[in-house]
């Protein structure tokens, strides 16, 4: 059954494995399947062009990227503003202060990536894997979770003010130090964690 999952990922199918693994193969967890997922070299789809730019400029912005092999690359500071991501392994990567704001980052592999301080604002982050990531001080405003994997990452101080969370997979996630103002849950619940509250002005005359 193994060999079976491996030669589907292998031929590129499009299967959001880590959540229907269950109904592939009970006797396969979820974390030895990512941990495959990240040996697996990725049919290789980017622009090697493109993929030698952000190499040797560190930026590459609005490039097409998708489904690049970018495991374990310094990136830190990197511009990749609407840049096409769809697919990339960047796992162990180094993303510290990378913008990546509005960037296509579905189905990603971020699994024990260093993204501290890196800007995902607005970006479309469904089926993305967070397995261990570091995201401390990571801003992901108005970012599209669903349906995305976070499993022992690091969110201290992560905002996430209007992120959509509906159907984001929390295996074990401390959320107590991040912003959540406005972010919607699975339940559909706005949390209002971070949101500031204005003072009447009146009143803040009378202090």
């Amino acid at each position: 059954m193994h060999t079976g999952i491996i030669d589907l990922i292998r031929k590129c199918d499009r299967v959001r494995v880590a959540f229907t693994v269950g109904t592939i193969s009970g006797a396969l967890s979820i974390g030895t399947l990512l941990s495959t997922l990240a040996l697996i070299q990725p049919a290789q789809a980017a622009d090697e062009a493109a993929i030698k730019r952000l190499i040797e400029t560190n930026e590459c912005e609005g490039c097409d990227l998708h489904e690049a092999d970018l495991r374990r690359l310094d990136l830190s500071g990197a511009n990749l503003n609407g840049a096409d991501l769809e697919g990339a392994n960047f796992y162990y990567a180094n993303l510290d202060g990378a913008q990546l704001n509005g960037a296509n980052m579905v189905d990603v592999n971020l699994g024990y990536a260093s993204a501290r301080g890196t800007v995902m604002d607005g970006a479309d982050l469904r089926y993305a894997i967070f397995d261990r990531t570091d995201l401390t001080n990571a801003s992901m405003m108005q970012a599209d979770l669903r349906e995305s994997y976070i499993d022992g990452a690091i969110l201290t101080n992560t905002k996430l003010d209007d992120a959509d969370m509906r159907d984001t997979l929390f295996i074990a996630a401390d959320f107590s130090t991040a912003s959540l103002c406005g972010a919607l849950t699975w339940s559909g619940i706005e949390y209002r964690r971070g949101c500031s509250v204005a003072v009447p002005e009146e009143i803040d005359d009378q202090r």
